[in-house]
């Protein structure tokens, strides 16, 4: 009788076994195929002793990292566990591979990305094939050439001096080429997706970028061929293979060998690793461990066997989001901040008891939005999305491939057509009906495009446009925050010249003009007149943007069950786009008269069954931009108590982290570029000295300053009493 077929689920999806799939991971991880192929025979053989006909892809992956480790050892099973988890990485992983012409930069690209779920590659020649579209000769000489063809004596030895003219016309040619690098690198980041990057500029010293450490993971390794024959035969091998004609290079040799003379001293000098390609049989498992090696000290989670198991002692964690919490020292509060004149004997006793830092929402000096900083919160890029798509996001609207997503505010204009109020007195009754009077307006027949609105959180709306032509890249017509008394701005698009953003900012401000006809007589505003209030008789549009992935909450590469709980529209739109289950009662609003008291409750139940409970508070953020400190003082003490009922209720071990999305400056009544006070507490979490929670307290904690987009990571770390 033969053995019925074993069924590999994922998803609720089953498929067959297959031992080529299988083997191709195995050989990323340092096996040669026949090695591979009897693993995975073996482990097949084992599953039908068994008797298994069914298996999750998960188990399937733990059965054959322990084959691994059993057969061939913790390095090789390392690795295979390395290439399972690489696509679970909170931020984005940028590749980097250089190397002289002909040392097997683009082969090892091509075959690195696909064993690492890499979709996209970059070749450092396309981009300056792109430049040179944009700058003539005159302008940038040094892009117009080959590298290696500036002209010199040809029988000279060409080392690495700074005297010699090819290396010269290299370092000249990387510098003006890596500007272009840098901006694949940032679309790569904003988008969530990983890059592999190759090329003969990318030179030790250029890259990594530095400065975008925060926001991805970088690992550069430089490519050398030592036998210069075997580099000969490179060149020759690619017109058997490719139809690249090898004279051009072959003539140049000399050159090409000084400047991997040159590549050589600026990798060592920089500490960059060198990866030797005169076998390639053994360069792609070597790239993987080299890798491998270098995340891990980051994040030893990616390498380790035991992470495996860490979904049967994961202790659950509640993380407290205060919204605009960090503040500024006011004199009215004694140079102290809201946060810090607060009396909270609960947020000071959790941080004696635990581990204090500080956090950049997105970068130091950069200044967030609500929806960066809860893209970070959520262990995203808090560059992937604007605020428009995660607005339309949080009310329910589908964004379809090519849907364009805008924020809204309603507002108030007086009679000149001046902005009187941004927010139109934070209406809240009769919103819905507005926004009802504005979705689906009629636009020009000429202009083709369908509208969709809906309100959010108090004032706020979500707006859509589909159509042919739409691009994103366009501004709103909100002035912003402190901006002098006048009208709207007329929407427009950031560059005068892009025919699409033109089109679209023609399509924005036409709905503008006629949501402010229809909304000047609807009768709720009528009745807002009549009572004395503002009326919502404009809409002000931000935050223009296109949904982007987003990756899911999976820190230590294991799924993470999620729960989010508040009443702010933009934070649990995100928390829907990534799958976390969403809790909203009646009297959970985003201002300071949320019942603090139902959101703990929901969160003591959801605590029983989620890893993760994320609880959302507006109220200190709503108080700053009001310019009253006195009341974020005493949201802050109302909150500490309730927490305080909270963590007496609580039986189970768990673990709290206290943090904010962004810091909102009661002084100015706007978000500030400081950094966010972090505490992390409970169950496994060793103290440092800190004895109080507040801005500069934060400061002195063993968390140190950290990017927020890491806070999720951390939570769920072992820090034991040796941590630092």
């Amino acid at each position: 009788m033969a053995e019925r077929p074993i069924q590999i689920t994922h998803h609720g999806e089953s498929q067959p076994f297959s031992r080529g799939l299988l083997a191709r991971s195995l050989y990323a991880a340092g096996l040669d195929f026949d090695r591979a192929y009897r693993r995975v025979e073996q482990l097949q053989l084992q599953l039908q002793h068994e008797g298994t006909t069914s298996l999750e892809k998960r188990r399937l992956a733990r059965r054959i990292a322990e084959l691994l480790e059993s057969e061939e050892g913790a390095d090789t099973a390392g690795r295979y566990r390395l290439i399972r988890r690489l696509r679970r990485l909170p931020k984005p992983l940028i590749l980097y591979i250089g190397g002289a012409g002909g040392t097997g930069k683009s082969t090892l690209a091509l075959d690195l990305a696909p064993q690492l779920r890499i979709y996209r590659i970059n070749a450092t020649d396309t981009v300056r094939q792109v430049m040179r579209m944009v700058f003539a000769p005159a302008i940038l000489p040094a892009l117009h050439v080959s590298s290696y063809e500036t002209p010199a004596d040809p029988s000279s030895e060409y080392g690495a001096g700074p005297a010699n003219p090819q290396v010269a016309t290299l370092g000249e040619q990387a510098a003006r080429v890596c500007v272009g690098v840098r901006a694949v690198v940032e679309r790569a980041i904003a988008e969530n997706l990983s890059l592999v990057v190759e090329g003969v500029h990318l030179l030790p010293g250029m890259v990594p970028f530095i400065d975008l450490e925060g926001e991805a993971y970088q690992f550069f390794t430089v490519l050398s061929t030592p036998d210069e024959e075997i580099h000969r035969s490179h060149f020759l091998a690619r017109e058997s293979f490719a139809g690249r004609r090898p004279n051009r290079q072959l003539d140049h040799f000399r050159v090409i060998r000084g400047q991997q003379k040159h590549l050589l001293q600026l990798a060592k000098e920089a500490g960059v690793p060198v990866l030797d390609t005169t076998n390639r049989e053994e360069l792609l498992p070597t790239a993987i461990a080299l890798l491998g090696q270098s995340l891990s000290q980051r994040l030893p989670w990616l390498t380790q066997a035991s992470v495996e198991s860490l979904s049967e002692r994961r202790t659950p964690a509640l993380l407290l989001v205060i919204d605009g919490l960090p503040d500024r020292p006011l004199r009215s509060l004694g140079a102290r901040t809201p946060l810090e004149a607060a009396r909270t004997p609960t947020l000071d006793r959790l941080a004696r008891e635990g581990a204090s830092g500080l956090a950049d929402p997105i970068a130091p000096d950069v200044v967030p939005d609500t929806a960066s900083g809860n893209l970070a919160l959520f262990a995203q890029s808090p560059r992937v999305m604007t605020r428009g798509p995660i607005e339309a996001l949080g009310a329910g609207l589908k964004l379809k491939t090519g849907t364009i997503a805008i924020r809204g505010n309603f507002a108030t204009l007086d009679e000149r057509g001046f902005v009187v109020d941004r927010r139109a007195g934070r209406i809240r009754e009769g919103a819905k009906k507005l926004a009802k009077a504005i979705d689906r307006l009629d636009l020009p027949a000429s202009e083709r495009v369908k509208v969709r609105v809906r309100a959010t959180t108090e004032h706020r709306l979500a707006i859509t446009l589909r159509g042919e032509g739409l691009t994103s890249a366009i501004e709103g017509s909100d002035p912003g925050d402190g901006a002098p008394s006048g009208r709207p701005l007329v929407p427009r698009p950031l560059d005068p010249n892009d025919d699409s953003a033109e089109h679209t900012a023609r399509v924005l401000a036409l709905f503008e003009q006629e949501a402010r006809r229809v909304l000047e007589r609807h009768p709720v505003n009528e009745e807002r007149r009549q009572g004395g209030d503002l009326p919502a008789n404009a809409v002000l549009t931000r935050g223009v943007g296109r949904v982007h992935r987003l990756l899911p909450l999976e820190p230590g590469g294991l799924p993470l069950s999620a729960a989010c709980i508040g009443g702010d529209r933009t934070v649990m739109g995100i928390a829907s786009a990534l799958g976390a289950s969403v809790i909203r009662r009646r009297g959970m609003t985003a201002n300071v008269d949320t019942d603090l008291s139902l959101k703990f409750d929901c969160a003591a139940e959801a605590l029983e069954e989620h890893d993760l409970v994320m609880v959302h508070v507006k109220g200190a953020d709503i108080a700053a931009h009001d310019r009253r400190p006195d009341l974020k003082v005493a949201f802050l003490e109302r909150l500490d108590r309730e927490l305080a009922t909270l963590l007496d209720r609580l039986k189970q071990p768990v673990r709290v982290a206290v943090t904010a999305d962004h810091a909102t400056l009661s002084e100015l009544g706007a978000h500030g570029a400081d950094p966010v006070p972090v505490l992390i507490w409970g169950d496994g979490i060793a103290p440092d000295e800190v004895t109080s929670y507040g801005e500069r307290a934060a400061g002195t904690g063993k968390l140190n300053r950290f990017p927020l987009q890491l806070l999720i990571e951390r939570l769920f770390e072992q820090y034991g009493p040796e941590a630092t």
